[in-house]
């Protein structure tokens, strides 16, 4: 009895000084948890409740003070022993369902939006990702005639995610070419699944009435690298100024190797995609990320989808000294609200009849 005890007092001085610490930004010393906790214990039971926390890993103590603050295994057992979450007040849930309701915008759109949201609700970065579109139908793809010799490709796919690159074609063509090489490619490719196109679409057409032999080299090259496209995830980020706010990286290196990853937005596209799983809510904590220089940062992000396929992953990147149960409650309001306005906008694409 006395050892569960012992477990229980242990687990709610841990929580007391990760919340302390989380509001104040401020090491916690014992004499703070004696002075605002009122704790049945005695004051030496709380100092020798701290060491031996720290002993075990859970907080550490800046050299300049004696209090403690909480190390990634303290605020993953944090994290993991939180049972109620707090909720979003009805302002704040209002806000969201305003944004979305009735929502129109193309798709890509709507995803920068939900960053900014994110970003604006929380106060730090917000992130959607979208995956790589490889398993994804073609809806279209628009050869667009551009200056000199860029011909402007927009892959359009069946979700309704884009995505546009400029090619370069060492070759003469107009946009009347264009225009019938598109009404051709898309009698061919709406519908298809992106992956299964490749040769087998240069294949078809063969059997179409090409006019020219030219115009089918020039629909090989353009079908190539247009679909390099599908291969390629994109990021939008916003409120990446948050962090230069928040008092946990006032160290100038700390905050150079954060804004490397962010600003390079490969690297951090990498670390979300290592870490996506298609489950609720999930927090990484410092280390946990694998990415070394977002080792002073937190990760909270979760899945969206688009009736039973995995869509992409949203969320925000703060300091690990966050409010986990609001961020947490955070992500998962969006990350529903996002399947909801995905699934009304695929009906709508598709014909299927809205639910009342």
């Amino acid at each position: 009895m006395a050892r569960t005890s012992l477990q229980e007092r242990k687990q709610k001085i841990l929580q007391i000084v990760i919340h302390h610490y989380i509001r104040s930004a401020k090491p916690v010393g014992s004499e703070t948890i004696i002075e605002k906790y009122k704790l049945e214990v005695s004051p030496a039971t709380i100092r020798n409740t701290l060491a031996d926390l720290e002993k075990e890993g859970f907080l550490t103590h800046p050299h300049t003070s004696s209090g403690r603050v909480p190390t990634d295994k303290g605020y993953r057992f944090y994290v993991d022993s939180l049972v109620q979450l707090q909720r979003l007040t009805q302002e704040e849930e209002q806000r969201i369902d305003h944004e979305y309701e009735n929502q129109r915008m193309e798709l890509g759109r709507v995803m920068q939006e939900t960053s900014k949201m994110l970003s604006m609700l929380s106060h730090y970065t917000g992130f959607v990702l979208t995956p790589s579109v490889v398993n994804d139908q073609v809806r279209r793809l628009e050869l667009i005639k551009l200056d000199g010799n860029n011909i402007l490709a927009v892959l359009v796919t069946v979700s309704g995610l884009i995505r546009h690159k400029v090619i370069v074609f060492e070759g003469n063509t107009n946009s009347a070419e264009l225009g019938e090489l598109n009404r051709m490619l898309n009698r061919n490719i709406a519908g298809l699944d992106i992956k299964d196109i490749g040769t087998e679409i240069i294949r078809k057409l063969h059997t179409e009435k090409v006019k020219q032999e030219r115009n089918l080299q020039l629909l090989e090259i353009l079908l190539q690298q247009a679909f390099n496209l599908a291969d390629e995830s994109e990021l939008y980020l916003e409120g990446t100024g948050n962090i230069l706010s928040q008092p946990d990286f006032s160290d100038y290196d700390k905050l150079r190797n954060i804004f490397k990853v962010i600003d390079e937005k490969k690297m951090l596209t990498d670390v979300l995609e290592t870490k996506f799983e298609d489950r609720g809510v999930r927090v990484l904590i410092g280390e946990e990320s694998t990415c070394k220089d977002l080792e002073e940062c937190s990760i909270v992000t979760s899945t969206y989808r688009a009736g039973d396929k995995t869509m992409g992953a949203l969320g925000i990147i703060g300091p690990k000294r966050m409010e986990y149960s609001k961020m947490i409650a955070l992500v998962d309001y969006f990350s529903k609200i996002i399947n909801k306005t995905l699934n009304r906008q695929k009906k709508e694409h598709t014909g299927e009849p809205r639910k009342k």
